[in-house]
């Protein structure tokens, strides 16, 4: 998801990109198809119980838990932290990532070709116990 109005993605950023570039692989090739998509693009996910989708802040090619203003001047090492400020917001119950894609799925809706953005309630952060991705190995 573009991080501000410069377009930068979150999955360009130091330690991101190494273990999340299959995602930038899969929007591009969701592009370039003629597929009637949506690309759910939540943080990390959970199996807790749902929050319910009338409190969820839902965003459409862009974050859904903005960064402050000032980010924009920031080079991506120094936005890395403010990003990942941003992860307990947008960590989400798997019954709320469901919902989402179930309400959106009317061929066309405005949703159609875009990437959804999930996050939290205002205020509200979630935690993940377990991480099972591994950074890629490169070299």
């Amino acid at each position: 998801m573009p991080l501000d109005a410069t377009g930068r993605l979150g999955v360009d950023l130091p330690k991101i990109r190494g273990t999340y570039w299959p995602h930038r692989r899969n929007f591009e090739r969701l592009q370039r198809s003629e597929l009637d998509w949506r690309l759910l693009c939540p943080g990390p996910m959970v199996e807790q119980p749902a929050i319910g989708l009338p409190r969820l802040r839902v965003s459409v090619d862009r974050l859904p838990a903005p960064l402050p203003a000032f980010a924009r001047s920031l080079p991506a090492p120094l936005l890395l932290p403010l990003f990942a400020m941003k992860i307990p917001e947008m960590t989400i119950p798997y019954a709320d990532a469901a919902s989402v894609i179930l309400a959106n799925v009317k061929r066309g809706d405005s949703m159609s070709r875009h990437r959804v953005g999930v996050a939290l309630p205002d205020g509200m952060k979630g935690k993940k116990d377990v991480w099972a991705a591994q950074p890629r190995k490169t070299g």
